[in-house]
């Protein structure tokens, strides 16, 4: 057998169906063995970053590893921004990169490159995937491809990469006679977990002002139906990060809501006040706790549960003390949890509950500017509210980064079977895109939604050509607001408005007409920008069963609101309340800057 007819059984026979690239010399044999493969099919991208990219969508809406195939060289460094989304969000792919022939790598040699485009891809990926190798004989294959799938999935999910030389790509290999890949014994903790969760309840009994965070960890893998089983037996208010807002629909009665740097006030006088908070799938990262680090959840004892015990240490003398530490797979966590809350009786927390119901009814979304008199355009909280009662229960979503996802998790009304998926951690811009292409080539649901902005598009334009090829039914909607919004928000912050490119008046260049340039790659348009009832358009968006490009005016002035400026607590969020209104709404006593400690003073960085 061939060793890329092998490559592609291999995945077929694990479920992938699709592979993402661009055809290049160093890969050809890999494009072939995988279009003629019956169970699997080459998809073409424009990019081989949008190839990862939507390696990584396919991933995250399938459960299955995601697959990107490059020649050598710019088609193998190029999909590193791709790897990066994967690999720092915990999404299981596989990068195959083609090499150079063995017999043309440098080796040793004290030279910077042998073979015609020869890169070393092991060295430049590795910092990056949980496991980069690259072949070195044919024989060595199926070890290769067993033990990068099993570490993909393995612990705390991610890609890898396997880099493929040329001659080795034609070998003819005997399946039968090659080793496999026989991974170490799990140990069996089940025991230490049972006694920590106990521990856990203990405290949870004991606290007066308790909340649970989640996190996108817990939708790789996936842990829907015990997560909201527990979720509902615990009975503790519920935050969400925005990689979690679609864990639970909106009318649960203990979901608060996303909290952090751009999130909600109330969610953040909630965190802000609790007494114990249980962090699930979240690294509590920075756009979470805010960049004071000793200001987050200053009188809370916080608990996390990880799979990654580097994730709970990395505070340790920085600012956030995390006092109960359980290392474990959140799946094995959950499912040690269930048992012992089966005769669980919540305390109730009716003062507590009440509480934040307060915050919510008091802090509704901050206002925008309004539009200046003649302008056709949009205020994008109200189109998020109109694109939440147009949406079906299992809408899957694609979101890329800047505005238009401060605004979508912030405003979106998520309801049952949902999913919303972004690059959480990575956040490069032209993500979306490309990730629901992958998305819609495993599920093509009519209800698949890619929302990007301006700039994010225009880093991945050309894959409209492939949206419209395959006639994949992702609807597109482009929040249009002629600039980097937030970018132009923070030198507003730090700059005093000194605009330098960040719109096409300080350097930026966009088309004048985004839905003609959509037109002519073969898509169908729609403009909304105030003409027509936006309910109304978009319900004719959404009965057409293809692909359709929506141009959304979004009001240019709009800003990102609340936010939080270096320096502040979280419950001190931009535009200022009175500091009689913060103290009034909280409960614990507002954080000053004399209670900034100085290890944690060089923790954030202004902007995004």
């Amino acid at each position: 057998m061939k060793l890329t007819d092998y490559i592609a059984n291999f995945l077929a026979e694990r479920g992938v169906t699709h592979a993402f690239g661009m055809s290049g010399g160093a890969a050809v044999h890999m494009f072939d063995s995988i279009d003629r493969h019956p169970r699997m099919h080459i998809i073409s991208m424009t990019h081989e970053q949008c190839a990862a990219m939507a390696a990584d969508g396919y991933a995250r809406a399938s459960g299955r590893l995601g697959v990107a195939v490059t020649t050598s060289g710019p088609g193998a460094t190029n999909l590193l921004t791709g790897t990066c989304c994967s690999y720092y969000d915990s999404v299981p792919t596989l990068m195959l990169t083609g090499q150079v022939a063995t017999h043309r790598l440098k080796g040793d040699r004290k030279v910077r490159q042998v073979g015609f485009q020869e890169t070393d891809v092991v060295a430049i990926f590795s910092p990056v995937t949980k496991y980069a190798v690259q072949l070195s004989t044919a024989e060595d294959i199926r070890y290769q491809l067993e033990k990068a799938y099993h570490i993909a999935f393995e612990g705390r999910p991610g890609p890898v990469l396997i880099d493929v030389p040329d001659d080795l790509q034609r070998a003819e290999i005997e399946p039968t006679e090659l080793r496999g890949f026989i991974p170490l014994p799990c140990v069996d903790s089940l025991a230490v977990l049972a006694g920590q969760i106990g521990e856990l309840l203990k405290k949870i009994r004991a606290a007066e002002r308790p909340v649970l965070v989640l996190g996108g960890g817990l939708k790789t893998p996936v842990v829907w139906s015990i997560l909201q089983e527990c979720v509902d037996r615990l009975g503790i208010p519920v935050l969400l990060s925005w990689a979690a807002i679609d864990l639970l629909e909106s009318d649960h009665p203990l979901r608060v809501g996303p909290f952090g740097v751009y999130g909600p006030r109330a969610g953040n006088f909630t965190v802000q006040n609790a007494d114990l908070v249980i962090a699930l799938g979240t690294r509590l990262s920075q756009n979470l706790t805010g960049g004071i680090l000793c200001s987050f959840a200053r009188t809370a004892t916080i608990a996390m549960v990880d799979t990654d015990e580097h994730e709970m240490s990395k505070f340790d003398g920085c600012g956030i003390e995390i006092k109960v530490r359980i290392k474990a797979r959140l799946g094995e966590f959950l499912a040690a949890l269930k048992p012992q809350l089966a005769t669980w009786e919540a305390p109730g927390w009716s003062g507590w509950k009440a509480q934040i119901q307060h915050w919510q009814q008091a802090f509704p979304p901050d206002a925008s500017p309004c539009a200046s008199a003649g302008q056709a355009c949009v205020d994008a909280y109200d189109f998020v509210r109109k694109l939440s009662g147009v949406l079906p229960e299992n809408a899957l979503l694609f979101v890329d980064t800047g505005g238009n996802l401060t605004w979508t998790c912030n405003g979106l009304v998520p309801k049952r079977g949902q999913r919303i998926h972004s690059a959480w951690n990575n956040t490069p811009m032209g993500y979306a895109l490309p990730a629901a292409i992958g998305a819609a080539l495993f599920d093509p649901r009519p209800s698949l939604t890619c929302i990007t902005g301006d700039g994010g598009l225009m880093l991945c334009l050309a894959e409209l050509a492939t949206v419209a090829k395959h006639r994949l039914p992702v609807k597109i909607l482009l929040f249009n607001n002629h600039s980097h919004g937030i970018q132009k928000q923070t030198l507003e912050t730090w700059l005093n408005g000194r605009y330098v490119g960040v719109d096409p008046a300080s350097g930026l260049a966009f088309p004048t007409h985004f839905s003609r340039v959509a037109e002519a790659l073969g898509l169908l348009t729609y403009t909304i920008d105030g003409q027509k009832p936006i309910a109304a358009v978009l319900a004719e968006v959404y009965a057409q069963p293809g692909p359709v490009f929506v141009n959304v005016e979004i009001n240019p002035d709009q800003k990102l609101y609340p936010v939080l400026k270096f320096g502040s607590a979280l419950e001190n969020q931009s535009p200022l309340l009175s500091a009689t209104r913060v103290q009034d709404e909280m409960i614990v006593k507002p954080f000053s800057q004399a209670d900034r400690a100085p290890v944690a003073t060089q923790q954030a960085t202004p902007g995004w």
